[in-house]
């Protein structure tokens, strides 16, 4: 079936919730940035993260150093660093996890999260429920009806016309790239990112015992064979030049 789309939707539905969707984009990029708070990680923490950075880095790319260099390389970090890992506190996982700030700006990201989601979907049902405010200009398959026409049930309605509900949803994502370009890159406003770090906040608590990770990537750089990368370099750019 096909429509004939009435300009005054474009004016009155589509522009407003892609305007209102912006501002608000805005608004809450501007109170994260006021409710952020200074969290202060663990020196330690940073420290083991750069030593174990440097131990992948060496493990992965030995082949472009000389042997001798590789092999001065690998004993200073093992001697100097990997070795000198301490032992898993328990107390310091209770202590991350029983830390009202930590659990006060989870509350806070949640809040700024979820309250203006709620709120432009109410806002959005109640006015411009039933709308059909668009088309795509490429064919789709039928899967992709519920994603696009949330709201119109129509049966016969073509795939590619969106509905009001779903362009609430589609811009949700869309705006953030518009964003980001113009008001700067802004994790706490980011829904996606700030989902990662509850989930990341959650395994981190369970405080990893790094003298048990650091024993690992010892292993693995005592087993490493170097090899030089560069054998023959000359030879395979020019076959691959060549094909």
């Amino acid at each position: 079936m096909a429509l004939v789309l009435d300009p005054q939707i474009r004016d009155w539905v589509l522009i407003p919730i892609v305007l209102v969707m912006f501002l608000v984009g805005i608004c809450r990029d501007r109170v994260t940035r006021l409710m952020r708070s200074d969290t202060k990680s663990k020196i330690e923490n940073i420290r083991n993260q750069q030593i174990m950075g440097k131990a992948k880095l060496l493990r992965m790319h030995s082949g472009f150093i000389p042997e001798e260099r590789f092999k001065m390389r690998r004993k200073f970090l093992i001697e100097q660093y990997l070795s000198q890992a301490k032992e898993k506190n328990p107390m310091d996982a209770m202590a991350m996890m029983n830390d009202p700030s930590n659990l006060m700006d989870m509350m806070k990201k949640n809040m700024v999260m979820m309250v203006p989601q709620l709120a432009m979907m109410g806002w959005i049902s109640y006015f411009f429920s039933g709308f059909v405010v668009g088309k795509m200009p490429f064919p789709l398959t039928d899967r992709f009806k519920m994603m696009l026409q949330r709201g119109v049930e129509l049966s016969s309605l073509d795939v590619t016309y969106v509905s009001s509900l779903s362009l609430y949803i589609l811009t949700l994502f869309g705006l953030r790239g518009i964003l980001t370009i113009a008001l700067g890159p802004n994790d706490d406003a980011d829904d996606t990112k700030i989902m990662q770090q509850q989930m990341s906040a959650g395994m981190n608590a369970q405080a990893q015992d790094m003298k048990k990770v650091f024993e690992g990537e010892t292993k693995q750089l005592n087993m490493v064979q170097w090899e030089s990368s560069l054998t023959n370099l000359e030879s395979r750019v020019m076959n691959v030049t060549y094909e």
